[in-house]
């Protein structure tokens, strides 16, 4: 698996956001993995708030939370010559009770993975 980072500010970050961004990531692909060794592909993953929160277009929005950190990600799940990798298009760090992310992450609604996939920077691969 390799996970990919689109969104710049990542790099950014502190040390400790982009611990938690990628132990994110490595929880979503836990979950993803289990229910593809139940035979349940991806897009066929329906009522699981933890993998797939919210969609917009072909990316999704994962939530996590480490300690008093909430993240919100906006993530495509691609497989590129078989190989399967993660997109990180956007995060958001959430303070308090705002929704104001939606609107941000509406941006990728007409977004392809793939062109997303070729502007982006491979952070891990395991």
């Amino acid at each position: 698996m390799d996970i990919c980072v689109y969104r710049k500010g990542y790099f950014k970050e502190t040390h400790e956001v982009q611990k938690a961004i990628n132990c994110a990531i490595v929880d979503l692909y836990g979950r993803i993995t289990s229910y593809e060794k139940q035979q349940v592909p991806f897009g066929k993953i329906f009522n699981d708030d933890r993998v797939k929160y919210d969609k917009h277009g072909d990316f999704y929005t994962f939530k996590y939370q480490k300690s008093n950190l909430q993240l919100r990600i906006l993530y495509a799940y691609i497989f590129v010559e078989g190989i399967p990798v993660i997109i990180i298009a956007d995060f958001v760090i959430k303070k308090k009770n705002n929704k104001n992310y939606i609107r941000q992450f509406e941006t990728a609604r007409n977004w392809n993975p793939y062109m997303v996939y070729e502007g982006s920077q491979c952070i891990m691969s395991c």
